[in-house]
């Protein structure tokens, strides 16, 4: 029974096909300023203007998301502006553009295809079924050989291999690079050991002596959508230590602190998850460095541009370093699939299955999360505001005069008909949809945008 047993495997196993984890990144010799994926290296562009300063971020949730972000999307591309004299679209103002988990799709084809997404992501992305390929590996031998511990070949690297084959044929950060063109695109995920946001950005891969131009944007967007326990972590070789990096003096002024102000406090902790990917020894350091799902730590991109105001001391000095200047305009729009916890589980007295219990806990987790991160942006357009009011009276100001802030808010659950608001929250958090859904998530996120009362003053303060 046992051969039999073993020749079926074996038999099965010849079926399927082992996918092999990428090149890994190269190593760094020398940290310059001037080289890699980072803002400072990119120009504003013929029809974009630090005058008008806009971050967009992109929740996490699968498909789901991806659709929603191309509806924003389509209608900032349709929004036509009249700044500095000239005619222009909205769209193309964007200077930075956060994503998270599905989000991280459209954001990074976004970035590399410009106006070519609206035509060629709907049909490659949107309306694909990546879930059937993902499950057909899952429940093959060397799928459940991964489950079960007996192959160390992950299914994050089939995710990144399907990724790649369908959506970035050998494309790096390096094309990302060569575009040489606003906006920078941050794919976010989490730092497995610190629980920390970790951004694929030149700054980030700094301390780890790692030439991010070499990375797959492929192996980027898997682990910003690596769901722990379904996927494993995307695993980076840190090489801290050996490319003559030095620490930036606002880790030394973060860590050396010992004010207790909750700013303080967020200072510290972030230049600490920082501070700790400078050392990469075997034997006390960190030699390997374990991305997984960004959601886990913000599902909607927003933590790293608020813990980098905070180390820079606020946004005003944030954007001195990042070398923009003469801003009249600053605008965060923030476009959120997130959905409201399942209220099945309550309808019984029954005990919930193991599915719906870590559906549950890791939705709370999320939406906790969220929570605190949008709570936070509020506070701090607030400083903001107060801080430009001080900054614009000194000659170094990165304002024009006293800016305008608009915080643009773009979620599902603020949908007005009721009806329609329980239909796209039943939207499941997959990588396949029913067309008629990403229709209507389109759809969705074109109004979305269009009925927010901060967008609708932004509009028309720049006709």
């Amino acid at each position: 029974m046992g051969l039999v047993l073993l020749g079926l495997f074996v038999l099965l196993g010849g079926c399927t096909t082992l996918i092999l984890p990428p090149k890994p990144a190269a190593l760094l010799d020398t940290v310059s300023p001037q080289y890699g994926y980072r803002f400072s290296n990119l120009s504003p562009g013929p029809d974009n203007s630090d005058g008008l300063f806009v971050v967009l971020s992109i929740s996490g949730g699968g498909t789901r998301s991806a659709a929603l972000a191309y509806g924003v999307l389509q209608k900032l591309r349709d929004t036509p502006i009249h700044w500095n004299g000239k005619p222009r679209r909205l769209l193309d103002e964007i200077d930075v553009i956060n994503s998270v988990s599905g989000g991280s799709y459209a954001a990074a084809y976004f970035g590399l295809h410009g106006d070519a997404f609206f035509s060629e992501f709907p049909e490659r992305f949107l309306y694909a079924d990546f879930q059937t390929e993902l499950w057909d590996h899952y429940v093959s031998v060397n799928g459940m050989a991964q489950v079960l511990g007996w192959s160390n070949n992950d299914r994050v690297d089939l995710l990144s291999a399907i990724i790649e084959r369908r959506l970035f044929t050998g494309k790096t950060y390096a094309d990302l690079l060569a575009r040489r063109q606003r906006p920078l695109i941050v794919i976010h995920a989490t730092d497995l050991n610190r629980g920390a946001d970790f951004q694929f950005t030149q700054d980030q891969f700094d301390p780890l002596c790692t030439d991010l131009s070499t990375l797959p944007i492929s192996r980027a967007v898997a682990a910003s959508s690596a769901v722990p326990i379904l996927f494993g972590p995307v695993t980076l070789k840190n090489h801290g230590g050996h490319c003559g990096y030095k620490q930036p003096h606002w880790v030394q002024q973060a860590t050396g602190g010992t004010q207790d102000e909750s700013w303080a406090l967020r200072a510290q902790r972030h230049a600490a998850d920082f501070d700790s990917y400078l050392n990469s020894s075997e034997t006390d350091g960190r030699p390997w460095i374990h991305l997984i799902d960004g959601g886990v730590s913000d599902n909607l991109g927003l933590r790293g541009p608020l813990e980098s105001s905070v180390m820079r001391g606020g946004f005003g000095p944030l954007l001195k370093r990042m070398g923009v200047s003469g801003v009249r305009k600053v605008v965060f729009l923030v476009v959120s699939a997130e959905v409201l916890p399942d209220s099945g589980i309550d309808q019984t007295g029954e005990p919930p299955s193991i599915r719906q219990m870590a559906s549950a806990v890791l939705d709370a987790l999320m939406n906790n999360i969220s929570f605190e991160t949008k709570t936070w942006l509020r506070t701090s357009f607030h400083y903001w505001r107060q801080e430009a009011l001080e900054l614009s009276r000194q000659p170094d100001s990165p304002y024009d005069g006293v800016p305008e802030f608009y915080l643009i808010e773009t979620s599902l659950q603020d949908i007005a008909d009721k009806t329609q608001r329980d239909r796209m929250m039943a939207v499941p958090t997959t990588f396949k949809l029913a067309p008629e859904q990403v229709r209507a998530l389109v759809s969705v996120g074109g109004d979305l945008l269009d009925q927010a009362p901060e967008f609708q003053r932004l509009v028309k303060d720049l006709q």
